[in-house]
């Protein structure tokens, strides 16, 4: 599948889209979409070597679901439901009130968003990192060249590896939380939210586990990172906590760290004069377009074994799990530049990129055909 088969449908729906709010709203409005839907998949393409990863460890059916329905239905669930989730579980409120103010307030909400960040930024390092630790331990044992050298080789052969996982992500969220108590002199209403968040992140990824645990066991008569055919309710579960470790990574990097919120449209179409519910659905929009994006880039590498051949390219997707935990956890202490947002993911799978390029090949091809010539 060319780049440009992968592009017509994400172009398709935003020139259409685009072509319908210049009719209804204006060219300021299509324009700021296309801006907006171009981000998206901008953001779509850093994502979609992790999800690739993800999907290798997939088979069908569960491979097909999570590839077409599962990426879009779990980008956009995460994208929009889990910050007015938030809002109403930090702020007690009732969540219809914190969907309504997401939609028609949107700078209010933005505000309530920020005062439960340091709680989701804690809880969303805790998980990503126990995510990004099944590949620095090596948890499912599986045989592989490292790409950092002797130290990853390691750490890759430690005894007990899921424990290991739990143990330097709870070191993180004690470490964090310390920090951010002899920051803030001890405040309750600062280190309980990121004592909280992280300990709950560490939960969730637990529980997700046990469910993937659960829904693999006699699977086929085998309780193994295997997927058969029979058994595909349960299947759909364990492919369903895959996508929601994905979904919070996409989340997490855009909304956290980048400080920006879906429903806001990333304040390019505030400033468009538009009504609350014409932002809303643009900017719902734009968001589908990256998922579609995402979804049909993320298939492309999967049948095109693109992670076999370039064999690191699977270990800089980890290591920007590990990144991006780190970012959250500064955050939580010091403003992270938007730059290093803009530009880490990109920075490490174009590493991963160049070291996994058969670079010596190329150069004694390279001789042989000089020498004959």
């Amino acid at each position: 599948m060319a780049t440009r088969s992968l592009l017509t449908v994400p172009l398709v729906l935003t020139v259409a889209t685009a072509t319908v709010a210049w009719v209804a709203l204006g060219p300021a409005a299509a324009l700021a979409f296309g801006a907006l839907a171009l981000l998206e998949i901008a953001m779509a393409a850093d994502s979609s070597v992790p999800m690739a990863g993800i999907a290798g460890r997939l088979h069908s059916p569960a491979r097909r679901l999570f590839l077409s329905i599962g990426i879009v239905a779990g980008v956009l669930a995460m994208r929009l439901v889990l910050p007015p989730a938030a809002v109403a579980v930090g702020g007690a409120t009732d969540p219809a009130s914190a969907v309504d103010e997401a939609v028609f307030a949107p700078g209010s909400f933005s505000a309530h968003l920020a005062e439960v960040r340091p709680a989701l930024a804690a809880f969303g390092a805790a998980f990503i990192w126990s995510v990004f630790a099944e590949y620095l331990f090596n948890t499912d044992r599986l045989s592989r060249r490292s790409w950092l050298g002797g130290l990853e080789a390691r750490l890759a052969r430690v005894a007990r590896p899921r424990a290991w996982s739990v143990v330097t992500a709870a070191t993180g969220v004690l470490g964090t939380t310390v920090l951010v108590g002899r920051q803030d002199a001890w405040t309750p209403d600062a280190v309980l939210p990121v004592a909280v968040g992280g300990a709950a992140g560490v939960g969730a990824y637990l529980v997700s586990k046990r469910i993937a645990r659960w829904a693999l066991r006699g699977v086929d008569g085998t309780d193994t990172g295997s997927v058969g055919t029979r058994g595909a309710w349960r299947v759909h579960a364990y492919a369903s906590t895959v996508v929601f470790e994905r979904g919070l990574v996409v989340f997490m990097l855009f909304e956290i760290l980048d400080g920006v919120y879906s429903l806001s449209g990333s304040g390019l179409l505030g400033a468009d004069g538009l009504g609350a519910l014409e932002q809303a659905a643009l900017a719902v929009t734009a968001i589908a377009v990256g998922a579609v994006f995402l979804a049909r880039t993320t298939s492309h590498l999967d049948q095109a074994a693109t992670l076999k051949r370039l064999r690191y390219l699977k270990a800089g997707a980890a290591y920007v799990l590990g990144v991006l935990a780190v970012l959250l956890w500064t955050s939580l202490l010091v403003p992270v530049p938007g730059t290093v947002v803009a530009w880490f993911g990109t920075v490490v799978i174009g590493l991963a990129l160049a070291s996994s390029l058969p670079w010596r090949a190329w150069a004694r091809r390279a001789r042989r055909r000089t020498l004959a010539g």
